[in-house]
């Protein structure tokens, strides 16, 4: 039985500026997060992958099929959580250091960002939010479904274009730089995450980002796409209303300046690819407005701290605080402690006053976390 409360508190979704000022900052790198194929650890950046770029955009032969029917099936649940943000904390920072920061990832605050743009049917979300060593740690908690929904055999072109999406950064990349031309199929790799932290107005977030790769001769990160070619003014609106305000909420949030878009057919075949620059996605003719993203993450961040503050912190009652988009004009608030809500581990709970950072050996192999001697 989910046993919630509800305090009648709603926010309701604003869709114009509230005033002209508001543009977001950039953020700044605070840290890496490398996993390998065996799910092991380390804080650095062995993972990171570099870019093949092709010589001419305009013409590309792509076939992201290939390989699809021996693909390896991997569960992408240990990536949805903030399980990694919570290692991270206690391997670089300090309980000092925690007091007021949003601890997050940087999926669920693009779906946030993205809300007041985005109907209902479109952009579901529900959150739950912890309050633990002055920090509010925010964990979405709707997503598993969606993945049991997209498993199903009616949903197998979404699963393919997700395998697509995966072959096009296989594809563009290499994990050393001039390792081989870019038609050239490799192995599975790992994920390589950067820890960035980003200040709106009171708020500092600090959250992980899954980056795809580095272009050394621009010296920035690049995230790699797939997309099905544009062939009517309705996909076209479509792609400019929804597609480029994702790209452009999670480049920001990524401090990433380029999107490489590879343009597919219905078989998975890429002919043709585009560059999108962070800097010039968002602009005046599209049907939203990057000042508004600001002003609701900053309005809503500031109710969410509200809310959760009046409880104290967890470990002393086990309340947790879910924020939930209702409909399509407001987001509800309730409590529950519910254990299934209660994400943080107890090795996280217990470290008390002490600096994380002084976690003993011992600790960090029980909690994942690769040592010197490991």
């Amino acid at each position: 039985m989910d046993r919630r409360k509800s305090d009648g508190s709603t926010f309701h979704i604003r869709r114009k500026p509230i005033s002209e000022s508001g543009q977001f900052p950039s953020p700044v790198k605070r840290g890496h997060i490398s996993v390998d194929r065996k799910m092991n650890i380390t804080y650095d950046e062995s993972q990171m992958r570099y870019l093949k770029r092709p010589e001419d955009l305009n013409n590309v032969s792509l076939n992201l099929e290939d390989g699809y029917e021996d693909r390896e099936e991997k569960s992408e649940d240990f990536f949805e959580n903030i399980d990694l943000m919570i290692k991270w904390i206690s391997e670089s920072l300090a309980t000092s250091e925690l007091n007021n920061l949003v601890v997050s990832r940087r999926g669920i605050l693009t779906d946030i960002m993205r809300t007041p743009f985005n109907k209902y049917s479109h952009c579901q979300w529900k959150i739950a939010v912890i309050l633990q060593h002055g920090a509010y740690h925010i964990c979405r908690f709707d997503r598993n479904n969606k993945w049991e929904e997209v498993q199903k055999p009616h949903n197998r072109v979404w699963h393919k274009s997700y395998y697509w999406g995966w072959k096009m950064e296989q594809l563009l990349t290499e994990s050393k730089p001039d390792e081989s031309d870019c038609t050239k199929t490799q192995g599975q790799h790992g994920k390589y995450l950067l820890v960035n932290q980003l200040n709106i107005n009171a708020h500092s977030l600090v959250f992980n980002c899954e980056i795809d790769a580095y272009d050394k001769n621009t010296g920035s990160f690049v995230e790699i796409k797939t997309k099905k070619h544009i062939s009517s003014a309705r996909e076209d609106d479509s792609f400019k209303r929804f597609k480029l305000l994702q790209w452009w909420a999670q480049s920001q949030l990524g401090g990433v300046k380029e999107r490489l878009c590879g343009f597919r057919d219905n078989e998975g075949l890429v002919t043709r690819m585009e560059s999108f620059q962070t800097s010039s996605i968002s602009n005046s003719e599209l049907p939203w407005n990057q000042k508004v993203c600001f002003h609701f993450l900053d309005n809503l961040l500031t109710w969410i701290k509200k809310r959760v503050s009046v409880t104290g912190e967890f470990s002393a009652n086990r309340i947790v605080h879910l924020f939930e988009r209702s409909d399509e004009d407001t987001i509800s608030h309730n409590t529950t402690t519910e254990p299934r809500y209660q994400f943080l581990p107890e090795w996280y709970l217990n470290i008390g006053e002490k600096d994380i950072t002084n976690i003993d050996s011992a600790s960090k192999e029980l909690i994942g976390v690769k040592t010197d001697n490991s």
